[in-house]
């Protein structure tokens, strides 16, 4: 049984996700599963083809609206946060400015 993924699934981000986001997950994943480190497996060829896939059709900007609206996500698609930062978040990180944020890509 073959399951289909969504571009958003394939390379691990959010609908809402800026495209220095797409371009990082982008980069992360094809330096993860490269059939270069797994050689001799099927699966990371298709793997990295379908990460390619993703990547042509995400980071063009029309082309994302495009699939945006064939998929129903067109309009759910905006990014909210930033737009307004309470002010307790601001307070948070003024009081620890030596502290590092660590970064990683959540599941959908």
């Amino acid at each position: 049984m073959h399951v289909e993924h969504t571009l958003y699934e394939v390379l691990e981000v959010s609908p809402r996700a800026r495209a220095q986001v797409i371009k990082a997950a982008y980069r992360c994943l094809v330096q993860h599963c490269h059939p270069d480190k797994h050689q001799g497996t099927e699966h990371a060829n298709d793997r990295l083809a379908q990460i390619n896939r993703a990547y042509a059709i995400l980071s063009d900007p029309v082309a994302r609206l495009d699939y945006d609206r064939k998929s129903g996500l067109h309009g759910h698609t905006h990014e909210r946060r930033g737009a307004r930062a309470p002010a307790s978040a601001a307070s948070a990180f003024a009081a620890a400015p030596g502290q590092a944020r660590p970064f990683g890509f959540r599941p959908l």
